[in-house]
């Protein structure tokens, strides 16, 4: 979308865009996606956690709506966090239970329930079930770490928090004001942040890599339809069992993740601090 950027100006608008406009329209398509792929990771690890069945002694597959409409996002957010800060965190998708009277691990039951060791099933797909679940455990650390950053995510679903800030950051020789190096933050944004002090704000620039979020939306949407789809299939809740006479069975590689989580920008983050006397503000 973003590389036929006129074709989409045609669409929406009655007339073509100056420059300006269409700098601000592909600036905002950017903010749309990075706010997208927040909302992907943060709707994974709901389900992710209302599913787990570790420590329940059931399984809740039938009661997903109930456990999600009474879902603590401190608590959610505390087990993120975790996932961030204990390297063996997710060492509980390779527990063992039972399901159906099949013995699985609890990473089998979250993301391929149905898809069982049977007279009909291809071996070579079970035999592979237990790489993609370590990958999909690498995937997890990297939405945990993009995802505790809840202050940006906040700023951009409260919106008021979050301007166009910076267009250049250039570093040149004091003594002769000559240019090094110039870094161009017209695709960027600027998010606010408190600090310990009441009178001081964090502001936070953030050049927006839109073919990563792009990249980790679409690998953490195709895990939410792992563990969605095949619920539908195995738990029967279509009444049109047609529908699933041939299922297509997602298997995940670590490589192909660091793929979707390669960076693509020169610079990521800059911060500084303004206080509430100060009126120069970079630009």
């Amino acid at each position: 979308m973003l590389e036929s950027l006129l074709k989409y100006e045609q669409e929406f608008f009655n007339k073509e865009l100056d420059k300006e406009d269409s700098v601000a329209f592909r600036l905002t398509l950017k903010a749309d996606l990075r706010q997208t792929y927040f909302h992907a990771m943060e709707t994974f690890f709901e389900l992710f956690f209302a599913l787990n069945p570790k420590g329940k002694g059931s399984f809740d597959d039938e009661m997903i709506q109930f456990n999600l409409t009474h879902s603590n996002w401190q608590d959610t957010y505390r087990k993120i966090k975790e996932i961030t800060e204990v390297e063996t965190a997710l060492d509980f998708l390779d527990e063992k239970i039972k399901f159906q009277k099949i013995e699985i691990t609890i990473g089998h039951y979250l993301f391929y329930i149905g898809i069982f060791p049977t007279e009909n099933t291809n071996s070579e797909i079970i035999d592979k079930i237990p790489e993609s679940i370590e990958a999909i455990k690498h995937g997890i650390k990297i939405f945990a770490a993009d995802f505790i950053n809840r202050e940006e995510y906040n700023a951009y679903k409260h919106g008021l928090r979050i301007v166009p800030s910076i267009t250049r950051m250039m570093f040149v020789r004091a003594d002769k004001m000559e240019e090094k190096l110039e870094f161009d933050l017209t695709d960027s944004m600027s998010f606010y942040t408190k600090t310990k002090h009441p009178d001081e704000l964090r502001v936070v620039t953030k050049l927006f890599d839109s073919e990563r979020d792009y990249q980790m939306t679409i690998f953490c949407s195709n895990l939410i339809h792992n563990i969605v789809f095949h619920r539908r299939a195995a738990m029967k809740f279509e009444s049109d069992a047609e529908k699933f006479t041939e299922i297509p069975i997602l298997l995940f590689g670590k490589e192909s993740i660091e793929l979707c989580h390669k960076v693509n920008v020169d610079v990521q983050d800059i911060v500084y601090t303004v206080k509430k006397n100060e009126v120069d503000f970079p630009s």
